[in-house]
């Protein structure tokens, strides 16, 4: 903790100044990429359990007159939402926030609001940054990009690739394939439709041609349509996936994909220490994230 003392601000104590340089503050919260790509929900206790049930399967061919067969349901694996607080404060001490001249320099109220929602960002991206690591693993006990995710009734089911891609038109044929041909949670196959590209930024201008090219991007192929083009994907690059340039993913509409909750959205307060002679501005929110469905993202690890 640090507080914003006269020395501290030197310079802004005179108008001498011709600009004052500072991080953008006021689109903070619009400038974030997690709402583009995660279901953003309400938590209402300190933790919330989402359970996969499944069940029955498919139905029997039964001749006339006879018993009709005993379908059965069964519970798969639970996940846990467990509501975390993250906050922050700016203390200044009041010959600072007098002898200021410029608004800009302090303006702790947006700056905390700014720290806010970067943290929010980084936070939900932290799910794709350690999608393949197994020190994170979600409710059937597996990374969220694995060859082996569990169905309730028996067998498993992939969220990669068996061939990993760059990205490429050959690439997202491979991926919806493997979307449309994706088990239910009965094991049953189900099929899912791909929504949203997820990548680093490094990969931004590749996927904004595949993507938007109403003909096929490969050399020589002039007179292929692009069925890439067909599939109204939305492109979100994403500034925290830092720990690599070559992975993606893309989203699916499966129900409890990855998900945000708020168990309090960002409040921020100020207050006086008369002891002391200072403000105090704070800012703080709890919230959760997570995947409670695995086939909600599909991950090429190139």
């Amino acid at each position: 903790m640090s507080t914003v003392f006269d020395g501290t601000i030197f310079h802004a104590l005179k108008r001498t100044l011709n600009l004052v340089l500072a991080d953008d503050t006021d689109n903070a919260k619009a400038k974030m990429g997690m709402p583009k790509w995660c279901e953003i929900k309400t938590q209402n206790d300190y933790y919330e359990d989402d359970l996969e049930t499944a069940g029955p399967g498919l139905a029997s061919e039964v001749t006339e007159g006879s018993e009709l067969p005993t379908g059965t349901i069964r519970e798969g694996y639970m996940v846990r939402y467990i509501a975390r607080k993250f906050g922050q404060k700016i203390i200044a001490t009041e010959e600072a926030l007098e002898d200021n001249k410029y608004d800009k320099v302090i303006d702790a109220a947006k700056r905390l609001r700014r720290s806010m929602y970067k943290t929010i960002d980084m936070d939900a991206t932290l799910m794709l940054v350690r999608c393949a690591d197994t020190n994170y693993v979600y409710g059937d006990g597996l990374c969220l990009a694995n060859s082996a995710h569990l169905l309730a009734d028996g067998g498993t089911f992939s969220t990669i690739l068996a061939t990993p891609y760059s990205p490429s038109r050959a690439a997202v044929i491979a991926m919806t394939s493997q979307a449309m041909n994706m088990p239910g949670h009965d094991g049953v196959r189900e099929g899912y439709e791909l929504k949203t590209v997820v990548c680093p930024v490094a990969q931004w201008a590749v996927w904004e041609g595949l993507v938007k090219s109403t003909k096929a991007p490969e050399p020589g192929a002039f007179n292929e349509i692009n069925v890439v083009n067909q599939m109204d994907l939305s492109i979100v690059p994403l500034k925290f996936w830092f720990n690599t340039t070559t992975n993606w993913g893309i989203t699916t509409d499966a129900d409890g994909g990855l998900n945000f909750r708020y168990r309090r959205e960002p409040r921020s307060r100020s207050w006086v220490d008369n002891d002391a002679e200072v403000m105090k501005y704070g800012i703080s929110a709890r919230w959760s994230r997570g995947c409670s469905n695995a086939r909600g993202i599909l991950f090429s690890l190139a």
